[in-house]
């Protein structure tokens, strides 16, 4: 009986990762349709923001931040010359930290494609954490930078850094290593 229960489990949790990660490819894909996207690059900035977790919270700061919480876990990680600190918990927990965030003035990188709290309202944030919903915020955002700007590279960069692309395009290099590494090539 033992035995049948842990093969059950076992069994359960396999399923729930393995209906996870179909939802959120599913959504990709529907994605890239509706809006006449290249699905692989919805798919290397999805691995490249979240690596395809939709309940994650990132930042950056010049000091480690004491978040607590026993629904949460803090990553604390050195970045240039601050801190990229990664939040990962439940949804509901993730609100609540989200929220307090804004309050505090910071800005954040919201769910599985990292939507930056610049691109939503307070209103949007129990929905960010949805893939469907997150990855239809990323595409808008994606095809806002499309229509400013003429090429994919410039796209690409004024996804993950808004208007202020710079000349270094670092954001694209590291996109266009993931999309060879996946995908064999750009065209």
């Amino acid at each position: 009986m033992k035995f049948l229960i842990l093969i059950l489990a076992l069994f359960s949790f396999s399923f729930a990762n393995y209906t996870k990660e179909h939802l959120i490819a599913n959504a990709l894909k529907q994605e890239a349709l509706k809006a006449d996207i290249d699905k692989r690059l919805l798919y290397t900035i999805a691995k490249i923001e979240s690596n395809f977790e939709p309940l994650i919270i990132a930042f950056t700061s010049h000091k480690k931040l004491k978040i607590e919480g026993r629904s949460v876990s803090v990553r604390h990680l050195k970045y240039k010359n601050k801190f990229l600190i990664q939040i990962r918990g439940d949804a509901k927990s993730l609100e609540k930290v989200a929220f307090y965030l804004l309050d505090k003035g910071l800005n954040i990188d919201v769910g599985l494609m990292q939507i930056n709290s610049i691109n939503f309202t307070k209103d949007e944030i129990p929905s960010l954490f949805t893939p469907n919903y997150n990855i239809k915020k990323a595409v808008g955002v994606l095809k806002g930078c499309k229509e400013k700007f003429n090429s994919l590279k410039q796209s690409i960069e004024c996804y993950n850094k808004g208007n202020r692309l710079g000349t270094r395009y670092d954001y694209y290099a590291n996109f266009t290593k993931h999309f060879i590494r996946d995908f064999g090539g750009l065209r």
